[in-house]
This record gives C-alpha cells, sequence and structure tokens, in this order.
C-alpha cells in the first residue's frame, strides 16, 4: 500500500526560489562560519586594541534608597565593536536572538557598583545580536535592570541632591586588550536619554555620559561612567517635619502668657513639646543610615529642641527672682495674731472690713455674716471708728477697728476667741494674696518678644543657606 501525496500539500510548497535562497544561504554561511568559530578569542587577538562604542537609554529609576545606599535603573545597553570573522562582503544583515546570540564572543562588560544585575527574560531573553555582513559590524542590545550602590551624601538633608553613577568596566581585558568609547554621535558630556523621568522623592536632574571615575575604575582597565543627579523632593518634609515642628516651638511660648503659680500647666506644656520634637527626630532617622555626621534637618530640630528647653529654663529663672522677691520684700501686715487683738480688746466685739478693688467686706462677729460696701461707702464709717487699722496696697486693702464699747455686752467666750483668731488669719491670708508682685513678670515679658524674634531670625538664616546650597 502506498501513499500518495496530496496535490494541495504539495501547491503550499514554496517553488520559488528567490523566497528561500537567501535565507538558505545565510543559513549555510553562517552554519560554516560557526563551525570554525570560536568565541572564547577576542577580535583582532593578537592584532591590535579592540575598540567597543558603548551607548544607553534609561526607561526609568526605581527607588533612591539613602538606608542602603543604593538605586535601581530599568535600561538598554547597547555594546557595537567589529568582528573580522563576520565580514563576508555581503550587503546583508542578520539578527540573532535567543540561544543563537550566544554563539558570538561578546564583551565581558560589567557595573563596577553593581549589587544586583539581570536581563530580563519573557520567552527567552530580552538581547539580540545584530551583524552587518558586510564589514562585521556586530550590535549586543540588552534589557536589564541593575541595582547599584551609590554613595549618599545626607549632610543636605532634605533639601539635597545626589549623585550617582553607573561605571563600566570590562571584567577580563586589560586597556590594551579592549578599549571602551561612547558611541558616536554621543561623546562626552552629552545626555542620556530617559523615557520616564518621574520618582517618587526625587526629581532628575540630569543624566550625562563620562570617562572613567577615579573611584571605581583602576588604571589597568578601560572603562566609562555614566552619572545621574537626583534632587530630593522637599516639599513632602516641610509639611511633615519643618512646620509641624515650628507649632511645636510656638505653643511652647504660650507659657510666657500663664501665670507663674501655674508650675504644672508651664513645665507639663514645656516637657510636652520637648518629647514632641525628640519623636519627630526619632522618627525621622528611623530610616536613615547612622551617619557620623549631623543632617541639615537634625540642626533644626536640635535648635528647636533648645528653644523649648530654654523655656523651661526661663520659667525656673522666674520661680527663683519671684522667690527672691517674696523674702526681701513681705508685707505690712498689721501683727494680728491669736489673742493677741482679744488681750488688748477684751470685751469690745470686732469689724473688719477688707477691701479689694472696688468692693469692701465687712465682717462682724460672727465672722459669716458680713456685709459687701463699697469704698465709698466704707471710708466715713471707718473713720469713725476708734484703733482702726488699716493695710494699703495698690489694688486692695485690709481695715479693721474695734466699735466703741457697748454698756451691758457679755464677756467674749472661748468661741468668740476661735472665731477671732479666724478673722486674723484670713486678713493674713488677704494681705498676702493683694500684695503687689513687683518684677516677677519681667522675664515673662521680655521672653515674650525675645523668644519670636530670635526663632524668626533662626529660621530666615537656615532656609537662606539651605536655598544657596541648593541653588549651587
Amino acid at each position: 500500500m502506498s501513499i500518495v501525496p496530496s496535490t494541495k500539500t504539495a501547491e503550499l510548497r514554496p517553488k520559488d526560489d528567490k523566497v528561500n535562497k537567501p535565507g538558505e544561504n545565510i543559513s549555510r554561511l553562517l552554519e560554516k562560519t560557526f563551525r570554525h568559530y570560536d568565541k572564547k578569542i577576542r577580535p583582532y587577538y593578537g592584532v591590535r586594541t579592540l575598540d567597543v562604542g558603548l551607548n544607553m537609554l534609561f526607561l526609568s529609576f526605581g527607588e533612591l534608597s539613602e538606608t542602603n545606599m543604593e538605586f535601581t535603573v530599568d535600561m538598554y545597553l547597547g555594546q557595537f565593536w567589529t568582528e573580522p570573522r563576520l565580514a563576508f562582503g555581503l550587503n546583508r544583515t542578520i539578527i540573532l536572538s535567543g540561544p543563537a546570540s550566544e554563539k558570538l564572543w561578546v564583551p565581558d562588560t560589567f557595573f563596577c557598583n553593581s549589587i544586583d544585575t539581570k536581563i530580563h527574560t519573557l520567552i527567552f531573553s530580552n538581547k539580540k545580536v545584530w551583524i552587518d555582513l558586510m564589514n562585521g559590524t556586530v550590535m549586543l542590545s540588552a534589557r536589564l535592570t541593575t541595582r547599584n550602590s551609590c554613595k549618599v551624601d545626607l549632610r543636605d538633608y532634605p533639601m539635597d541632591e545626589q549623585t550617582c553613577h553607573l561605571p563600566i568596566e570590562s571584567f577580563s581585558y586589560e586597556d590594551k586588550d579592549l578599549k571602551y568609547t561612547w558611541r558616536a554621535p554621543f561623546g562626552v558630556g552629552t545626555d542620556i536619554f530617559i523615557y520616564d523621568t518621574e520618582m517618587a522623592q526625587f526629581e532628575i536632574v540630569s543624566a550625562k555620559r563620562f570617562l572613567k571615575h577615579p573611584v571605581y575604575h583602576s588604571d589597568m582597565f578601560s572603562g566609562l561612567t555614566a552619572t545621574v543627579r537626583f534632587r530630593r523632593r522637599s516639599l513632602y518634609y516641610i509639611f511633615q517635619m519643618y512646620i509641624p515642628c515650628i507649632c511645636v516651638v510656638i505653643v511652647s511660648w504660650i507659657a510666657f502668657w500663664i501665670d507663674h503659680k501655674e508650675g504644672s500647666e508651664r513645665v507639663g506644656l514645656g516637657i510636652s513639646a520637648l518629647l514632641t520634637i525628640s519623636y519627630m527626630r526619632g522618627s525621622m532617622n528611623a530610616g536613615m543610615p547612622r551617619v557620623s555626621y549631623l543632617k541639615s534637618i537634625d540642626y533644626f530640630l536640635l535648635t528647636s529642641f533648645v528653644f523649648v528647653f530654654m523655656s523651661l529654663i526661663e520659667y525656673v529663672l522666674v520661680i527663683k527672682e519671684f522667690r527672691k522677691g517674696k523674702r526681701k520684700g513681705k508685707p505690712e501686715v498689721p501683727e494680728i495674731l491669736p489673742g493677741t487683738q482679744i488681750e488688748n480688746e477684751e470685751n469690745e466685739p470686732m469689724i473688719v472690713t477688707v477691701t479689694s478693688g472696688n468692693k469692701t467686706f465687712r465682717f462682724h462677729d460672727p465672722v459669716d455674716d458680713y456685709d459687701v460696701m463699697s469704698n465709698t461707702e466704707a471710708e466715713p464709717k471707718l473713720n469713725n471708728q476708734q484703733n482702726c487699722v488699716k493695710y494699703n496696697s495698690q489694688k486692695s486693702s485690709v481695715q479693721f477697728s474695734n466699735h466703741n464699747r457697748t454698756p451691758g455686752r457679755r464677756r467674749p467666750s472661748r468661741r468668740d476667741f476661735q472665731r477671732k483668731s479666724s478673722v486674723a488669719r484670713f486678713i493674713t491670708k488677704t494681705a498676702k494674696t493683694v500684695r503687689p508682685e513687683k518684677g516677677v513678670h519681667t522675664l515673662d515679658k521680655y521672653s515674650r518678644v525675645v523668644f519670636p524674634i530670635s526663632y524668626i531670625l533662626f529660621l530666615i538664616i537656615y532656609f537662606s543657606v539651605q536655598y544657596q546650597l541648593g541653588s549651587s
């Protein structure tokens, strides 16, 4: 039994040699070439130095991490060189991809500061080899993502600029064997094109081509460097760090308007402000590397911390001044100690008038029953009393006297003595309360002006310096 091929199947086979012949010829040519091709030997070995031209295109940048001091970039890297073993004088070009691209010699190019570099892979590796069969020019193009170290300088943080480098070098071939150059027409100092310039925390200032970097490259090997400058977006830190810190310092000045006797309120306000600034500095440095120098924002937070701390020191000085004045200037309170007044005024009932502001409190026996009179009403009545004693201050006064003896009135009992003693204590307490406290609030009054002006001057100097550094 024989199988006869279908005429339809035969018709599907191409009959025109113009369709198959060029491809078949190139396939046979490459097959013959690669049969005797040794990819371990570089082009022009033992003849001259091989020139490798580089070109790159940045697709996007990932995170620039201050903690790990590294940055990530997604890019296309193109390498160009001449392979005389593939120069057939044919006006044809071919593209090899996938496993076929592994048959050629390629430069062992690497990034000197690379932490991790990988070529993207979908079905095959995202790389291709383009060959010009006329003169043997070869281009190797690959899409790769590389994570590289970047020496971050945080002295101006968070209004800083960072410069990161991509140093490229050959791993095996010395300068006498292989030399890197930037592919024409792109020379030294020209810009590298960036598809996507958006980043979360930074904006890209520039990306340029340069020669060897003195830090990363050795003298024995040829190399090139791509340099990228990043500028931090500082608006986030202005709203999240600077403005809240300034508000905390301003809130601490409220203590200058609180009475110095309210110690718990003033001290509590100052301590709360100190703890808030300390927390802000701790949270800010939590994601930062432990560097041995102070950052710009450290100077700002520490100065704000000092302003809040000095407001607490100011309160200590106010209390010290108050106690010193209290010891030197005691109020002229009449000596109304328990028993003294009663011994001099045996059977006479006591009347006490305490004047504060526009009100006069008149106490009779018993003490709890008192009348309230204005100063104009109380003055004539008190002037008619015998043995009238007065204590006057700028705002208040204490007056007390004895009524004229009333015939037939009973002798005071022990209970009367206790009531009169309580009156004496009340007068002493009132006199101390209404005593003018000259000089106690002077430091507070000065602080209300000195602290804000000093802090405003500091803010002007600080942000002026930061602006000049950013402009330069």
